[in-house]
């Protein structure tokens, strides 16, 4: 009998053992937020879509103040039309505006620099851009005058 209780002891003590097992403690998932305000949260601006009209524009900074009535439409993240004519443009954010190319304008390939209250307001007065074209050496500012439509 004391032989048979030598035997059993062991097996029901590792039996005992070897149904416990430890539960990973996982940390508890944080609240989902509740947002109430439907203001934008994306600070993304694009063009896409847009249609501004080029109302007058000034050669170098000093000259005089001539109308035009071209219009400029966006009509993907990298093409735009210029009066109808489809060219490649850029924007892309910088430190604290944007930059806006338009490519194979009349007035050259033009580079400027664009705030959001342009962007908002939908009036760009007289902002420099700079014909960068390439193998054009001059690179002559144009002051351009903008309104979304």
């Amino acid at each position: 009998m004391i032989n048979c209780i030598k035997y059993i002891t062991p097996l029901v003590l590792l039996m005992g053992l070897s149904s416990c097992y430890k539960e990973d403690i996982q940390p508890p998932n944080p609240p989902t937020p509740i947002i109430t305000d439907s203001t934008q949260i994306d600070s993304t601006y694009n063009l896409i879509g847009q249609v501004w009209v080029i109302s007058s524009y000034r050669i170098g900074e000093f000259g005089e103040i001539l109308p035009l009535n071209d219009t400029i439409e966006f009509i993907s993240s990298n093409q735009y039309t210029y009066n109808g004519s489809q060219s490649p443009y850029s924007f892309y954010p910088t430190a604290s505006a944007f930059n806006l190319t338009l490519n194979y304008t009349p007035f050259g390939n033009i580079s400027g620099t664009i705030y959001a209250g342009n962007l908002f307001t939908g009036e760009i007065n007289g902002l420099k851009f700079t014909d960068i074209t390439f193998g054009s050496g001059n690179q002559t500012n144009y002051y351009l005058w903008m309104t979304k439509q």
